[in-house]
C-alpha cells in the first residue's frame, strides 16, 4: 500500500519536460568556416534539438545584412558581433551581449616582410586597407593610441583579397590571425603581423548577442540557446578533427581541410578554453572597452552596462525539490525513508557547495591568468603599454599629492632594423628579450619596465629625481655596450631622461622623454640625453 501511494505521488509531482520545438535563427558574421564551429556542432550533435530548438544558421559575408541590424530589425533572433556591439548599446540600441567566444580578437594588420613597416607608427603615409567600423575598431583604436590620425594614412576599404598584398596594391592588409596567414604561407610569401594586443588593445570578439525584448519575453529560450551553443563549442574544441571534417563536408566545401585545421588551432588560442570558462565575460573588461570607444570618439552616450551584459540564470535542480516534497508526504507512512532521504540530500548539498566553490575558484584563477596575459608583453615578459599607463597615472597622482620626485627613461635599441635585416627576425626577438632581461635585472622592485612598442622601452622610476635617473640611464647604457649578446651582435641603446613636473600629464611626460631620445639619436646614438644636458647645449 505504501509503495503504491509513493508511486502515485511520484507520477503526480515529478515534472514532465516540455517537448515543443521552437524555431529561432542565428546570423553569422562571415562565410561558413571553423570560426563558427560551435554552432554547427550544436546543430549536428543535437544540442539544439535537446533544448527544444530548431535553429536556422544563416551565412554572413558580402551582400548579406549586417548581423546587429538584422537582429534589431527582428529578421533574426541571435547574431554574432565583435566588441563593437557595445557601441550600439551606447547609442541606445537594445542589444544584449550573451557570451564572448573569443577572449582576444584575431584582427591584425599583415605587412610584407620585405617592407620597412614594423610598428603602427611606420604606417604613416602608407596605403592601408580597413574594414568599416566597428569591424576594424581594434585597428583604429591602436592608431589613435599611437597618436596617428587616419588622415596621415592612405586608407581604402578592404578588398577581402590578400592577393592585393602580394601584388603590391596595398602596404598593410587587415586580416585575421586564423585566416590570411595560411593563404600567404601557401603562396610562400614572407609577412609580418602588427597585433593590436601588443599595443594594449585587447578586446572580445565573436560575441553572441540578441535584443533586449527577446531576453524579457522568452528568457527560457534565450538561456537554452546559450547553453546549447556553448555545449557545441565545448564539443568542437575537444573534437577538432571531427568538427573540421564535418564543416568541410556540409558547410564549407570550398575551404580545404588544411585551412580549416589551421584556423581551428589559431582560434583555440584566442578562445583559451583551458584558462577561461567558455563564453565568459568580465564586466570590468567590457567597461574598459566601452570607455576606449568613448574616449576616442567612436561612440557617445552613457557607458553604464548593467542591462548590456546578460546574467546567466542559475539552473535549479527541480528533481531535488520534488524529491523533498515526496519525502515529506511519505513521512507519515515511512519515517525511516524520510531519515535516509534527509541524509542523502544533506550529502548532495555539501557536494554541490564544494563543487560551486571549486568552480568559483577556477573562474577567479582564470581571470587572474587572463589579466596577466593582457598586461604582459608576450615576447619580452615585461608590461604592456596598457598596464604601464595605468600604473603611471597612479604614480603621477601620488607625486602630485605628496611631492615625491618621479623620473622617466625612454630608450630604444640602436639600428635595430639592421639586426633584423642581417640576422633575421628570430635573432631580433632574441635581442629584445635579452635586452629586457638585462635592464630588468638592474632595476628596483618599485621601478616599472614597459615595452612601448617595437624596439622601444620605457622605465618609470618613482621616488627618483633627474640626477639619479641620469646616473641609472648611463649605467644601463654602459652595461648594454660593454658585453655583446653573443659573438655576432653588439647592441647599444640611446636614452632620453626626464623628470615629472607639477601639472604635467602622462602624455606630456612621455613626449618630453621621446624628444630627448630623438636628440640622443641625432647626436650619434649610444648616449644619454636629459633636460639639463639639452638646456646646457643651447647656452651661448
Amino acid at each position: 500500500m505504501c509503495l503504491a501511494v509513493g508511486l502515485w505521488l511520484v507520477q503526480l509531482l515529478w515534472p514532465v519536460p516540455a517537448m515543443a520545438t521552437e524555431t529561432v535563427s542565428l546570423q553569422l558574421r562571415w562565410l561558413h568556416q571553423f570560426q563558427f564551429a560551435g554552432y554547427y556542432m550544436a546543430q549536428e550533435k543535437g544540442y539544439y534539438r535537446k533544448a527544444g530548438l530548431e535553429v536556422e544558421i544563416r551565412q554572413g559575408g558580402p551582400g548579406t545584412p549586417k548581423p546587429i541590424e538584422a537582429m534589431l530589425s527582428g529578421d533574426v533572433d541571435f547574431a554574432i558581433a565583435n566588441s563593437g556591439l557595445v557601441i550600439a548599446r551606447m547609442q541606445g540600441k537594445p542589444v544584449v551581449a550573451l557570451a564572448a567566444i573569443m577572449q582576444s580578437s584575431p584582427v591584425v594588420w599583415i605587412v610584407r616582410a620585405d617592407s620597412n613597416i614594423y610598428t603602427p607608427l611606420d604606417l604613416a603615409g602608407k596605403r592601408v586597407m580597413l574594414m568599416p567600423e566597428p569591424e576594424s575598431a581594434e585597428l583604429r583604436i591602436t592608431l589613435a593610441r599611437e597618436g596617428i590620425d587616419l588622415s596621415r594614412l592612405l586608407v581604402s576599404e578592404t578588398s577581402f583579397n590578400p592577393q592585393d598584398l602580394v601584388d603590391g596594391n596595398t602596404d598593410a592588409y587587415d586580416g585575421y590571425l586564423s585566416n590570411e596567414p595560411f593563404w600567404l604561407d601557401q603562396q610562400k610569401m614572407a609577412y609580418r603581423l602588427i597585433n593590436p594586443r601588443e599595443y594594449g588593445v585587447n578586446f572580445y570578439n565573436d560575441v553572441l548577442a540578441t535584443r533586449e525584448t527577446l531576453v524579457q519575453e522568452r528568457p527560457e529560450q534565450v538561456e537554452a540557446f546559450i547553453q546549447a551553443s556553448l555545449d557545441g563549442w565545448q564539443y568542437a574544441l575537444e573534437h577538432i578533427e571531427e568538427s573540421v571534417q564535418l564543416i568541410h563536408q556540409r558547410y564549407a566545401p570550398n575551404k580545404s581541410l588544411e585551412h580549416l585545421r589551421f584556423e581551428a588551432q589559431a582560434l583555440k588560442k584566442l578562445i583559451m578554453p583551458e584558462l577561461v570558462q567558455l563564453g565568459h565575460m568580465n564586466p570590468g573588461r567590457w567597461q574598459t572597452i566601452a570607455n576606449s570607444y568613448a574616449q576616442l570618439g567612436m561612440a557617445t552616450g552613457p557607458t553604464e552596462l548593467d542591462e548590456f551584459i546578460y546574467s546567466r540564470k542559475t539552473e535549479t535542480d527541480h528533481s531535488v525539490l520534488y524529491q523533498v516534497v515526496i519525502g515529506a508526504l511519505l513521512a507519515l507512512l515511512l519515517v525511516g525513508a524520510v531519515a535516509w532521504r534527509f541524509a542523502h540530500l544533506t550529502q548532495h548539498l555539501r557536494l554541490e557547495i564544494k563543487r560551486r566553490r571549486q568552480v568559483e575558484q577556477a573562474l577567479l584563477n582564470s581571470n587572474l591568468q587572463l589579466e596577466h596575459l593582457a598586461n604582459t608583453d608576450r615576447l619580452t615578459g615585461q608590461w604592456t603599454r596598457l598596464k604601464f599607463e595605468e600604473v603611471a597615472l597612479h604614480e603621477i597622482k601620488r607625486a602630485e599629492r605628496y611631492g615625491f620626485p618621479l623620473a622617466l627613461i625612454f630608450f630604444d635599441i640602436d639600428r635595430f632594423k639592421l639586426i633584423n635585416d642581417e640576422h633575421g627576425h628570430e635573432t631580433g626577438d632574441y635581442v629584445l628579450r635579452n635586452v629586457a632581461q638585462r635592464i630588468k635585472a638592474q632595476l628596483r622592485e618599485s621601478d616599472c619596465l614597459c615595452r612601448w612598442g617595437g624596439e622601444e622601452f620605457i622605465i618609470l622610476m618613482p621616488h627618483t629625481d633627474l640626477e639619479h635617473a641620469v646616473v641609472m640611464a648611463e649605467k644601463l647604457r654602459l652595461l648594454l655596450a660593454a658585453e655583446p649578446l653573443d659573438k655576432r651582435i653588439n647592441v647599444t641603446a640611446s636614452f632620453g631622461v626626464t623628470q615629472w613636473q607639477p601639472g604635467q600629464g602622462l602624455r606630456e611626460l612621455v613626449h618630453c622623454a621621446d624628444q630627448l631620445l630623438y636628440r640622443a639619436k641625432q647626436m650619434g646614438r649610444d648616449r644619454v640625453e636629459c633636460i639639463a644636458l639639452a638646456a646646457a647645449q643651447t647656452q651661448p
